[in-house]
C-alpha cells in the first residue's frame, strides 16, 4: 500500500543515509566557512524533515560545502519554545516553526484564525504574498529573518477518546489539547471546551494517559503521530488552517554571502513547493486510512462554533491590528 507511512518510513532511510555524507572539492574535503545547525520539532519521517533535509543536501553540494546546515528533527534540541529562544540569540541559526509564534509576533497567527480561509491555495496567496510581506517584515524586527515560501500543515479537525463531536454542545466540559497561541485556547474556551497546552511533542502521550480527551490537528498529522491508537473518534470540522514558517537567525543570514542566501533562498522554495504536495496527498488519503485503523469518523455540524465568532474576530482585530486585519480581509472577505 503506498500510504503516506509507507512513503515517510522509505524516505526516512533514504535522508538518514545520506548524513553522513562529506563534500569533496576535487580530491580534498573542503571544510565549511559556515556551519549551521536547523532544529524542527516535527518527526524524522514527516514530510517536513525528509523536504528539508534535502534542502540542506542541495545546498551542501551547490556551495561545495561552504554552507553545512545538520538537521536536528523530532525535538531532540528541545521544545518548539526553547527552540525559538535559541534563534532569537543565535544558539540555533535556523528553525522550522509551526504554531508558535504568536507570543513573539501575535500577527503570525492571523493565517490560523478559524473559518477565514477555505483552501490551501487561498492561504499561501496570501502568505506568499502581501499578507505574508507584513508577517515576515514584523519578524525581521524581532531579529527573525522568515523566508517567503513556507510549509502547509492543513486544515485541522478534532479526535476524541470519548464520544464524537456532532455540534458545538458535544464540547461542553471537553478537555482539550490546544497548540500554545492564546488565540486558538480562546477560541475552545468561547465553545465551552477546557483547552490544555501542550508541546507536540507530547501530545501522544497527554492523549494515552486521558489528561486530554480531545485534540486539534490536520488528517495527515493525526496519522503519523498514530493518533489512532489513542483517540477514537475523528470529527470533521475543518475549522483552521495551520502551517510552517521557515526562520534564520536575522544575525546569521546577513553575514551569509549574497551567492549562498541565493543558493538557500532557491532551495528553500523547492523544498517548500514539494512539501506542500506531500500534504496535499498525504491528506487525500488520510480518511481512507484512518478507517482502516479503526477510526469512527463523523461530519460535524460547525454552525454553532460559528456564532461566537463576531466578539471573538473583534478582540483579535484589536490583538493584530488595523493594517493586518485589512490584509487578511482583501484575501477573506470582512469578518466584523
Amino acid at each position: 500500500m503506498n500510504s503516506l507511512l509507507d512513503t515517510t518510513r522509505l524516505s526516512r532511510r533514504s535522508v538518514l543515509a545520506g548524513t553522513a555524507a562529506t563534500v569533496f572539492v576535487g580530491s580534498r574535503a573542503r571544510a565549511a566557512d559556515y556551519t549551521w545547525r536547523l532544529g524542527l520539532s516535527q518527526p524524522v519521517d514527516s514530510p517536513n524533515f525528509i523536504r528539508l533535509k534535502e534542502m540542506t543536501e542541495r545546498v551542501r553540494t551547490e556551495t561545495g560545502g561552504r554552507l553545512d546546515i545538520s538537521m536536528h528533527g523530532g525535538g531532540v534540541l528541545g521544545s518548539d519554545t526553547k527552540m525559538l529562544a535559541m534563534l532569537q540569540s543565535g544558539e540555533l541559526e535556523m528553525y522550522n516553526a509551526g504554531n508558535v509564534l504568536g507570543p513573539i509576533v501575535p500577527v503570525t497567527e492571523m493565517p490560523g484564525l478559524p473559518f477565514t480561509f477555505k483552501s490551501p491555495a487561498e492561504v499561501f496567496k496570501a502568505l506568499d504574498g502581501d499578507l505574508g510581506d507584513y508577517i515576515r517584515a514584523e519578524l525581521l524586527a524581532k531579529g527573525i529573518h522568515a523566508f517567503r515560501w513556507g510549509g502547509d500543515n492543513g486544515f485541522h479537525h478534532l479526535t476524541t477518546s470519548t464520544k464524537p463531536i456532532r455540534t458545538v454542545e458535544d464540547l461542553a466540559g471537553m478537555t482539550m489539547r490546544a497548540p500554545v497561541q492564546e488565540m486558538t485556547v480562546d477560541f475552545f474556551q468561547a465553545l465551552g471546551a477546557v483547552p490544555k497546552k501542550f508541546p507536540l511533542s507530547q501530545l501522544y502521550q497527554v492523549l494515552k494517559d486521558k489528561t486530554c480527551d480531545a485534540q486539534t490537528d490536520p488528517l495527515f498529522l493525526i496519522v503519523l503521530m498514530r493518533l489512532y491508537e489513542v483517540q477514537t473518534y475523528l470529527s470533521l470540522t475543518n475549522h483552521w488552517w495551520s502551517g510552517f514558517t521557515f526562520t534564520v537567525n536575522a544575525a546569521a543570514w546577513n553575514k551569509l554571502p549574497d551567492d549562498l542566501k541565493a543558493v538557500v533562498d532557491r532551495n528553500v522554495r523547492i523544498s517548500a513547493l514539494a512539501q506542500r504536495q506531500d500534504v496535499e496527498k498525504a491528506t487525500a488519503e488520510a480518511i481512507g486510512i484512518l478507517q482502516a485503523k479503526g477510526m469512527i469518523v463523523n461530519q460535524c455540524d460547525v454552525s454553532g462554533f460559528k456564532r461566537p465568532l463576531g466578539a471573538f474576530y473583534a478582540k483579535w482585530k484589536g490583538v493584530y491590528g488595523s493594517k493586518a486585519w485589512s490584509l487578511l480581509e482583501a484575501h477573506v472577505g470582512k469578518l466584523t
